[in-house]
């Protein structure tokens, strides 16, 4: 009976060593470096490439090529003419965008994110686009978050995690989310203030290493070719060498073409497959969104503690919303004003003072793309700021970090005087 058990799972768990082992003994190095490559990789947009600490680290390491960290979530995907990694390309800047985040990505994701590429950020510079809209009561959707991560971001945390406020703060998220059965007697550990014990840092160890190999293995095979269709093909109409009113005439004329089936100032593509059909039903549906009341606050406070911790220097940008849009679905523009003042405080009482504040500007013509994300000279505009951060010497700013935006009453506070 045992002889025919081997001869029938014999093979099987061979062949399942055999898989362990290829897997184990693939190369971690990422030493090599192919520009082509990493432009591809930064330009993917894809959760496997959000998820490969082989891929990030191999272009934040280049030593010949500085790629930046650019976080926030679906703006980045709006590749057009006058997209930053367009004119990054166009005008060989002496950055490159690495694109990190798409639809529903939000705070939570970018910090569980960053676990990978904390020693690459080490006193480094990033941008990070903060939306208002992520600032809702329900805070960021689970289906979403769990979307972009992988056991690996969380492995890489629970290495270093201890009994801190962040830590306890990020368990309790993680366990909210209820990310992997696997993780959840860690997480309660770190969650309660209690240590893991050896047993535990052993085992984080090992799955993290099989996990690590496995990303490596299969990393060049995941880069996607948005670099070579949406990227490159896009520098073509652009002047050279750079003029700004040439590029902002340019703006103003693909606006022109691509908004004339709507009077929203919203591109044609999408309102036609988005809004024309809801048009009527829409009308006064953002009346009671609240963007002062949000779990987001305290994920928000994550990514700028991971940014404290590895001294990295950030440019924040807020984009605006549609004004027309805003008006039209009577959104309390006093509450979101609100809640931008309450972004702007967590981030000047913390010492993250490089702010690109467009929250006002949603009015100006071609300044949006849609309803929420730039567009054209939104993009014009964002890029300025975002090009002068990057290319003038600047000292990274002294942080000191306050726990209690990690606190409910922070959370729920409608204004900043009710916190204060």
């Amino acid at each position: 009976m045992l002889k025919r058990l081997g001869l029938i799972f014999g093979p099987v768990i061979l062949a399942f060593a055999l898989v362990v082992a290829v897997i184990e003994l693939a190369p971690m190095s990422t030493n090599k470096h192919n520009f082509q490559d990493e432009q591809r990789a930064a330009n993917a947009l894809t959760p496997t490439v959000f998820k490969n600490q082989t891929l990030k680290q191999r272009a934040l390491t280049d030593p010949k090529h500085r790629f930046v960290p650019f976080f926030g979530s679906s703006e980045w995907s709006r590749m057009d003419s006058l997209h930053p990694s367009v004119l990054a390309q166009a005008y060989d800047r002496s950055y490159r965008p690495f694109l990190l985040g798409q639809r529903g990505a939000q705070s939570l994701t970018q910090y569980f994110g960053m676990q990978q590429i904390s020693q690459q950020m080490q006193g480094k510079q990033a941008v990070y686009v903060i939306s208002p809209q992520w600032f809702v009561k329900q805070g960021e959707d689970s289906a979403a978050f769990k979307y972009y991560f992988s056991q690996a971001q969380a492995l890489t945390w629970l290495q270093s995690a201890g009994d801190t406020p962040t830590d306890r703060y990020a368990a309790k998220r993680l366990l909210q989310m209820n990310v992997s059965s696997a993780l959840t007697g860690y997480l309660k550990k770190i969650a309660k203030g209690e240590k893991l014990s050896d047993g535990d840092r052993n085992m984080i160890g090992l799955r993290l290493d099989f996990i690590n190999h496995q990303d490596a293995l299969f990393a060049d095979f995941q880069l996607g070719n948005n670099y070579e269709k949406k990227i490159l093909p896009k520098t073509k109409i652009l002047p050279q060498p750079y003029n700004e009113q040439k590029l902002e005439s340019l703006a103003d004329k693909l606006a022109a073409k691509r908004t004339t089936n709507n009077t929203f100032g919203i591109d044609n593509a999408f309102y036609k497959q988005r809004v024309a059909k809801h048009v009527k039903a829409l009308a006064g549906s953002q009346k009671s969104f609240d963007y002062t009341n949000s779990p987001e606050y305290g994920d928000f406070e994550l990514s700028l503690q991971q940014f404290a911790k590895t001294k990295t220097n950030v440019l924040f940008v807020i984009p605006p919303v549609n004004e027309k849009w805003a008006k039209y679905t009577v959104l309390d523009m006093t509450m979101y004003q609100d809640a931008v003042a309450k972004i702007r405080y967590q981030l000047t009482s913390q010492g993250f003072t490089n702010i690109a504040d467009f929250s006002q500007d949603g009015g100006k013509a071609h300044f949006m793309q849609d309803t929420i994300h730039l567009g054209w000279r939104g993009w014009l505009a964002m890029d300025k700021k975002v090009n002068h951060f990057l290319t003038t010497p600047s000292k990274t700013p002294a942080y000191g970090m306050n726990d209690q935006f990690f606190d409910e009453s922070w959370a729920t506070a409608k204004n900043v005087a009710a916190f204060k």
